[in-house]
């Protein structure tokens, strides 16, 4: 499994490349059929015989349609390029409160969560739609952008065990690259669809024509009426292409619900419940013709061509690869009731110590998975398992009442930021809190006050986690607010005119998924193949890992040639430089450049980066930290890793 995601990047990658082909194709089609149809135009409006071969009508087509598809896509991408928002938006999504008390928001929430924490990527917003049947959909460019949306009926027939596979097979969507892929595809459709708009308007602008002009508006009908019919043929192809690049996927993503789980019976539930209710998956908006190939059911249950425009594979077919005893009928589909236990979650309450790793009063001790080998942090990185999942309701246990409702909560959430950012040296604490006094909003710096205390108490480990609980309520702010926001967050971090690699990260963190909806930022396309053009910025990064995880130098040496040796495969030809060349802004200009390399690379860095910091064989909180940040920044979700002894920030 150690290289199931970066297999999943490249497979995502060859179906983008597949998706041009298809488009090429598909326009190749279309430009041939409206020449054609000109052809016929032409001999209709004429009075002597005209030549099948017309060159002029070729070159009228072919820019035409390329216009007319292509301008139409790129509009549709650039009216989706505020990411997973947009697509729920267009799809008539409603947003969940974090502060909802709505038991089944509640409940829905609660899962969301578990499942990002567990994974290593920030919590995504969670939208509603208002559709009787059951689906669900993940959108967006990259994790950071993407969002979770479930239609009423999943909310309302669902259990908590049947909804977190829906939302497993979601995630399985966000980690493996195929948000990106599906917002592109409904770009395609859309151009491929434009056409039929152009008839349709031509037929009715023929309406208007002089009666005295009859042959020309008769021309004029025929006209339209066959660029409608190529719009429909166009649409054919568009939900043909649709078909072809998604129905593998959800194979794939079935199998990964359950590998998230180890629950077939969630996921194998909810499909037999579609098969029981009446509405079934069945989405009414009519947006939703664009966007069928993004829900985890067809969207359009009852309708295709034999199955050939079905976008998800048939439903008892899902279903037997799940539970091979399936006998193929379905039951009677009732609503279910929520209870305390189902909404929240089960509570892991309080776990035995575990030897080495310190306990806080009146926090649970949480369990952690350790790292021994480098290969294991490749392997887990875009996945999710039963034990990280438990680890995610331990944290979430972990995390105090006041600090969970402060991170739902969009006012509350800005400060809490703030009051991770204080410095546990009471002299600094107060310089920072004179200048947030001086620069922020009086209630802000009321609300930061009161979280102070508890947001100093938590566990070193719990930090990020509940930085990834705040980020939905975050994106909440104006520009005006992140703007003042992020002013203020620096005016905290540079307090000591030093930079931790704690504030690093959550600098990181708030710059790559916060401030990307403002800039409107997008993962550029890989343009590095060669692992050896990459092995001075490769070195950069393990260079001020190994001195930040091993003081001595002759350990922070070992560190930095294992992973060195395990990116290049055998003996490295750089050396350690020194502490005082290592510095944060040279080692986040090299994860920059290694953030545009293919997936084996990311990889390969990956390992290396891991290899380094296990050489002792052990992980501190700082290594783990930033280990978060090189991931998170390569794109590559990494889970909470073990940390067998604890730093300060």
């Amino acid at each position: 499994m150690a290289t199931h995601f970066f297999q999943q990047q490249d497979s995502a990658r060859r179906k983008t490349f597949q998706l041009v082909v298809y488009f090429v194709l598909a326009i190749m089609i279309l430009i041939a059929l409206v020449y054609a149809l000109l052809v016929v135009f032409s001999v209709y409006d004429a009075h002597e015989p005209v030549s099948w071969w017309q060159p002029e009508l070729l070159l009228l087509a072919a820019p035409g349609v390329g216009v007319v598809v292509g301008g139409a896509s790129a509009f549709k991408v650039k009216q989706l390029a505020a990411g997973g928002q947009a697509v729920a938006l267009m799809l008539g999504g409603v947003e969940v409160p974090g502060t909802t008390t709505d038991a089944r928001q509640k409940r829905l929430l609660n899962v969301v969560e578990e499942m990002a924490l567990a994974a290593g990527v920030p919590v995504p917003p969670v939208y509603v739609l208002n559709e009787r049947g059951i689906n669900a959909f993940a959108a967006g460019y990259a994790p950071g952008d993407a969002v979770v949306a479930v239609s009423q009926g999943c909310l309302d027939y669902l259990t908590r065990d049947e909804l977190q596979g829906v939302v497993a097979h979601e995630f399985s969507h966000i980690l493996n690259g195929d948000m990106r892929l599906n917002i592109r595809l409904i770009g395609l459709i859309f151009g491929i669809m434009a056409l039929s708009i152009i008839g349709r308007s031509l037929m009715f602008a023929s309406r208007g024509r002089s009666p005295g002009r009859q042959d020309s508006r008769g021309g004029m009908v025929l006209l339209g009426l066959g660029v409608f019919v190529l719009g429909l043929v166009g649409a054919f192809f568009g939900r043909l292409i649709m078909a072809a690049v998604s129905r593998q996927r959800e194979y794939l993503a079935d199998a990964s619900a359950v590998q998230f789980t180890r629950n077939p019976d969630g996921i194998g539930g909810v499909l037999k419940k579609i098969g029981g209710l009446a509405e079934g998956s069945r989405i009414e908006n009519p947006q939703a013709a664009e966007a069928g190939h993004m829900f985890f059911a067809n969207a359009f249950a009852g309708k295709g061509l034999a199955g050939l425009l079905a976008t998800h594979p048939p439903l008892v077919e899902r279903i037997r690869r799940l539970d091979p005893q399936f006998d193929g009928q379905f039951r009677e589909v009732q609503p279910v009731s929520v209870d305390r236990e189902e909404r929240e979650g089960p509570r892991p309450g309080r776990v035995p110590p575990i030897a080495g790793v310190p306990t806080l009063p009146g926090l649970p001790q949480v369990p952690l998975p350790v790292l021994a080998f480098a290969d294991e942090a490749a392997s887990r990185v875009g996945q999710v398992d039963p034990d990280a999942i438990r680890y995610a309701q331990a944290l979430q246990d972990g995390m105090p009442d006041v600090l969970q409702c402060a991170a739902r909560e969009p006012f509350s959430a800005r400060a809490l930021v703030y009051a991770l950012l204080m410095d546990p040296r009471a002299d600094l604490r107060e310089r920072q809190l004179t200048q947030l006094m001086a620069g922020a909003e009086p209630q802000d710096f009321a609300e930061t006050l009161r979280l102070v205390a508890p947001a100093q108490a938590l566990p070193d480990t719990h930090r990020l986690p509940l930085l990834d609980l705040a980020l939905p309520a975050l994106r909440q702010m104006s520009p005006q607010q992140h703007r003042a926001f992020r002013a203020q967050v620096e005016v905290l971090i540079n307090a000591d005119q030093r930079l931790s690699l704690f504030e690093y990260t959550l600098r990181c963190v708030l710059h790559r998924h916060l401030d990307a909806q403002y800039l409107s930022q997008r993962q550029t396309r890989p343009v590095q193949s060669s692992p050896h053009k990459l092995v001075q910025p490769v070195a950069t990064v393990l260079a001020l890992l190994a001195w930040e995880g091993k003081p001595e130098p002759d350990q922070a040496a070992r560190a930095f040639d294992t992973g060195m040796r395990d990116y290049i495969g055998g003996n490295p030809t750089h050396h350690l430089p020194p502490r005082a060349e290592c510095s944060l802004a040279g080692f986040d200009a090299a994860l920059q450049t290694l953030n545009q390399s293919v997936p084996d690379i990311k990889r390969r860095i990956v390992v290396a980066c891991a290899a380094c910091i296990v050489a002792d064989q052990h992980v501190t909180v700082r290594e783990a930290e930033l280990l978060r940040a090189i991931c998170d920044t390569l794109d590559c979700p990494l889970p909470p890793l073990v940390a067998g002894g604890t730093e300060g920030h």
